[in-house]
């Protein structure tokens, strides 16, 4: 009897954030492509069917994964940029991309797919852009060049993140030097020159740059 009534149970506590948390760990363990409504089902131990009293499909499923993701990056960020202003303040939001980008290797290729709902997407997205074109207004950009100055950034240092995530580069080169003559020049084509010894104090500071996969 206790048997039959294990799923029942189950059912009736299951929630869509309970799914989108289960599809999180999916992601984080095997990547984006193995999450299907069947994975998902096996890790939630229930029936593929009642999932969809949660979620309308695998797409829903992965937006609301889209849009959980880049909300916690854009807290991420925003707890980053608290206090800071400057270069070294957009050093320490561009660190902080780094290491959740390189820590989160799968989960930050969800936000580089295309949205499945682009204006949740848009919304999540909010504290990460604000973050990044306030702390480039704080550099001297002026604010109707931010936006254009703030993708020319993050395409910079997308291309290094996904380099090194996809093991592109080896073991043989000195990451954290590369990183440093992409972000110099990140820097310097939207106008914001950083002094020699800011530069060298930025990647001593606790350590938060120097580091390697």
């Amino acid at each position: 009897m206790a048997r039959g009534q294990k799923e029942p149970i189950r059912r009736r506590t299951l929630t869509r954030e309970k799914v989108v948390d289960a599809a999180i760990d999916i992601i984080d363990e095997l990547g984006w492509d193995p999450l299907s409504m069947t994975s998902l089902s096996a890790r939630l131990e229930v029936v593929t069917a009642s999932l969809y009293n949660h979620v309308r499909n695998l797409d829903d499923v992965r937006g609301a994964v889209q849009v959980r993701t880049m909300a916690e990056l854009g807290a991420h960020l925003r707890e980053t940029a608290m206090g800071r202003t400057g270069v070294d303040g957009l050093r320490a939001l561009v660190d902080a991309h780094r290491v959740w980008a390189t820590e989160h290797p799968h989960r930050y290729r969800t936000l580089t797919t295309s949205p499945v709902d682009r204006d949740a997407f848009i919304s999540a997205a909010l504290d990460a852009n604000t973050a990044l074109r306030t702390m480039l207004a704080s550099c001297g950009v002026p604010p109707e060049d931010t936006l254009d100055a703030a993708v020319s950034i993050f395409a910079a240092m997308h291309g290094f993140v996904m380099l090194v995530n996809t093991d592109f580069l080896g073991d043989e080169l000195d990451l954290d030097s590369i990183y440093e003559s992409v972000l110099r020049g990140a820097l310097s084509g939207v106008g914001c020159v950083e002094e020699t010894s800011s530069a060298s104090s930025s990647r001593d500071h606790g350590g938060a740059v120097s580091w390697s996969r």
